[in-house]
């Protein structure tokens, strides 16, 4: 119960934070409050009409009843709430609106259901004694934060009944960097081991071939998969290897042309020490031979490489120059000179840009932070999936005929979001259609 004693101290103090009352003159003025998580019931929703992504949840304050229990389970006093406060939170498009992990409406969630609103920084106001106002950056069900941020009051680790079979490409563990090949009938990841909350458990996730240990300091090794769509499902996915490279922390293939017989290949062998290869094969049934490094990228750490459609020359990547935390968007074009240069200053900014991918007309598909974006026409617009506001997604790959996009959407697990491939129908302008777990995409049933 150590975990949870802790859990439920800083959830009390959160609140008593928030519903701190102000010595001003006039009660009714809005006062900047501490930004703090709001818990509780939900009573109604004010939907904008001209703005049907917007809208201002009232939520009546209360300690949620998983920790009530817990807390009088342990013998320990249960967290206490001044009644009538109520939280007036505004949702906008921009909003994560999450029941049972996944995305939904506001008009999804039940009168009296638990709810969990997080602030957007610098947003939260106290009116009077009894109304605090904020604008939401997330806005779930209680057991959806619970299994994202206070595991200590489940009965087992989340994801840990989540099926883990090798055979599949998503499991319990994290499948990312998808590379589709063609239209999409082939497609390379990497997966990896998902960190546990009790450091003593074993990591979460299936051992495939290359993933049975982890290096020191129980650092997950991360590694490459391919696999097939047969007219059965796809193929069990099996370890893509190169030669001298066994004892890398991550393998990341990031591009593969139509032949599969040429690739490009992040190789980490330490937290400071990435680069990108070029390897081939004379045939896709053959066996890839030694990823040689692409010196050109200069001598900054170098990741996830892909040529710009058409081209095999012209190379768009991650660096992060040594120094340096910040990773930004390069490219090395041998026409313009011997050194990589920075992407315009509309795709690279303060944040971190990663994880780029091109589409058929040398649309860039990127990521910032934790937002999908793609570069279309000289314009940066968010990829989007239906519904009314944000979805969590990042790692978009679109297959060569521009007709689909692979991308990853996490499950908000605790220490580590926990990234899962789905495949969406591209619809262009940063429009997508529904995403579906790729275990379960079959592309001729959406014709």
């Amino acid at each position: 119960m150590k975990r949870l004693r802790s859990v439920s101290v800083s959830l009390a103090a959160g609140m008593a934070v928030a519903l701190a009352g102000c010595n001003m003159v006039d009660p009714d003025r809005p006062a900047p409050q501490p930004d703090t998580t709001v818990f509780g019931n939900f009573l109604e929703v004010e939907k904008i009409p001209d703005d049907p992504a917007s809208g201002t949840v009232r939520i009546r304050v209360g300690v949620p009843r998983a920790l009530t229990a817990a807390q009088e389970a342990a013998g320990r006093t249960k967290p206490v709430v001044e009644k009538g406060v109520v939280a007036e939170v505004t949702v906008t498009a921009d909003t994560v609106v999450l029941l049972h992990g996944r995305p939904a409406e506001l008009e999804d969630f039940d009168p009296g259901s638990e709810l969990v609103a997080l602030p957007l920084l610098g947003t939260t106001r106290m009116v009077g004694d009894s109304t605090i106002r904020m604008e939401a950056t997330f806005l779930m069900d209680f057991e959806s934060y619970r299994a994202w941020k206070l595991p200590g009051l489940g009965e087992r680790e989340p994801g840990e009944a989540v099926e883990a079979d090798p055979g599949r490409i998503n499991t319990s563990g994290i499948e990312r960097a998808p590379v589709p090949v063609g239209a999409g009938r082939v497609l390379y990841f990497s997966a990896r081991l998902r960190l546990p909350v009790d450091p003593d458990r074993p990591l979460i996730g299936p051992r495939r071939p290359g993933l049975e240990e982890a290096r020191e300091g129980r650092v997950p090794v991360e590694r490459t998969y391919r696999t097939e769509l047969g007219s059965d499902g796809w193929a069990a996915p099996e370890l893509v290897q190169f030669a001298g490279l066994d004892d890398a922390r991550a393998i990341r293939v990031s591009w593969v042309n139509d032949d599969e017989t040429e690739c490009l290949v992040t190789v980490q062998r330490a937290a400071e020490d990435a680069w990108v290869g070029r390897a081939s094969r004379p045939r896709a049934t053959g066996v890839w031979g030694e990823a040689s490094r692409v010196d050109a990228l200069g001598k900054g750490m170098s990741a996830d490489a892909v040529y710009l459609a058409g081209s095999k020359t012209k190379i768009c990547f991650t660096s992060r120059w040594p120094g340096e935390s910040q990773t930004d968007l390069f490219l090395f074009d041998p026409k313009e000179g011997d050194a990589p240069q920075l992407l315009a200053p509309n795709v690279n900014s303060l944040g971190d840009e990663w994880g780029a991918r091109v589409g058929p007309k040398n649309e860039l598909f990127f990521c910032r932070a934790d937002r999908q974006l793609v570069l279309v026409g000289g314009e940066v617009v968010p990829l989007r999936s239906p519904g009314s506001h944000r979805a969590l997604l990042n790692q978009a790959a679109p297959t060569r005929d521009g007709r689909w996009v692979f991308l990853c959407i996490p499950k908000l697990t605790p220490v580590e979001l926990d990234d899962e491939i789905y495949v969406a129908e591209w619809r262009g302008n940063g429009a997508l259609g529904e995403a579906v777990p790729v275990d379960e995409w079959r592309p001729g049933a959406a014709e």
